[in-house]
């Protein structure tokens, strides 16, 4: 480790002056994994990023995996022994270790969204990364060249405790992250300006929460999932007279409470909501199960009209065993950036594709899990809305893989 400059940050937080300093240093360049197949059954291109016998996770499917030029994916791996950051160059397919030995590792990150950075929380310190890369005109010979830049721009307050999400805010001026808290309240999730290290509280409360997002149009407007004490988790089992159940919560730095969306109904499920273009949320959602056999559907909320559809449906009869159900129902669903997809996946490792326009549903890819065993795919967009990533158990073991729906999909409406 060397620190590359005694230039310093003066900035405000809470009414504290702090002084950080940037560093350096070189980041390690794997070779190339990279393996190039198509769908068997629907022709799309799949890109694996990753290979090895490690575990190799894309980031959660509402984060932002790619830069905004997609010219490095963001993904997990405990290849080294541990779970770190590491990043895959589009251009090269080279793999780089953003870490240095004995730093702690960031547990929750997101890409920016109209700067090339990574941000994160470590050590109570809210940071950034930038990237220096020096592409090699032959990687099989000479690896290409990366050089980290880290900036800690804020320190969390005291009573700080575990990360519980990591957000940038839809005007790239400021970092959301909720955190555990020693008190008074349980959990709290502040806005960080970027550049004066300056905190807003958005919320304390004394429920468990997860799944922090700030909105994709509004800045300051966060979605969070809030937790109930409920045996069947996410579908409501109990249900007093006039009590309101809802997962799905929003709040922002007004000095409103944060108000549930979708209340649910006694015995529905809902679950991983995700932010999309026009402040709607796409969440699954079903009212029908028998044990671990579930209805889940994918569902649009549009706040300006305050109403939810289905976009993408699931399937329901009953004797259904939860392998089956499993096959034709969706758990996790993010919209892509440009308003004219959401991406569903499930429990067998199928991802699926929804038209926004007809609501009609095109399986994209398939055949990357086997039910009852292995990661979740949870696929994410990237930015140019033409590619999805997920983790695949195709090879054994998870693996980051790129899918690319066909041209034809992309240029007509179906």
């Amino acid at each position: 480790m060397r620190l590359s400059c005694l230039c310093v940050m003066l900035f405000l937080s809470f009414g504290r002056i702090e002084v950080m300093a940037d560093e350096h240093w070189p980041a390690q360049v794997l070779p190339s994994e990279r393996y190039v197949t198509q769908d068997e059954a629907t022709g799309a291109e799949l890109v694996f990023a990753t290979r090895s016998e490690a575990d190799d996770i894309n980031a959660y499917f509402h984060q932002r995996s790619w830069f905004p030029d997609e010219s490095v994916l963001f993904f997990v791996s405990n290849r080294t022994g541990r779970n770190e950051v590491f990043g895959y160059i589009e251009k090269t397919g080279e793999l780089i270790r953003l870490q240095r030995n004995g730093d702690g590792s960031p547990s929750q990150f997101t890409a920016g969204i109209m700067d090339n950075a990574l941000y994160f929380v470590r050590d109570k310190k809210a940071c950034e990364w930038r990237l220096q890369i020096s592409l090699s005109s032959d990687p099989a010979s000479q690896p290409s060249k990366v050089e980290v830049e880290e900036r800690c721009f804020a320190d969390l307050p005291p009573d700080a405790g575990g990360i519980i999400g990591v957000s940038e805010s839809c005007d790239g001026q400021a970092v959301v992250t909720g955190f555990n808290s020693s008190g008074p309240r349980a959990n709290r999730v502040v806005w960080i300006d970027k550049k004066s290290g300056v905190m807003k509280e958005i919320m304390a409360v004394d429920y468990p929460i997860s799944h922090i997002q700030c909105s994709w149009e509004t800045p300051g407007l966060i979605c969070f999932a809030r937790s109930y004490s409920d045996p069947h988790g996410d579908r409501v089992s109990t249900l007093a007279p006039g009590e309101i159940r809802s997962r799905i919560h929003c709040a922002d730095l007004s000095d409103r409470e944060p108000w549930p969306i979708y209340p649910q109904e006694l015995g529905e499920l809902v679950t991983h909501e995700c932010w999309w273009v026009r402040d709607q949320i796409t969440f699954c959602s079903g009212q029908r199960s028998n044990g671990d056999a579930e209805e889940s559907h994918v569902k649009v909320y549009d706040p300006r009209i305050d109403r939810t559809y289905i976009i993408g449906a699931g399937s329901w009869w009953e004797g259904c065993t939860p392998e089956a159900a499993a096959k034709v129902n969706y758990w996790h669903a993010a919209g892509s950036p440009d308003g004219r997809f959401v991406a569903g996946d499930n429990w067998h490792g199928i991802v699926a594709l929804f038209n926004a326009k007809t609501a009609r549903t095109r399986i994209l890819t398939q055949g990357h899990r086997i039910y009852g065993k292995g990661a979740h795919p949870h696929a994410g967009w990237s930015p140019s809305s033409e590619k999805l990533v997920f983790a695949s158990n195709r090879f054994g073991n998870p693996d980051v893989c790129i899918v690319k729906a066909p041209e034809a999909w992309r240029e007509n409406e179906w």
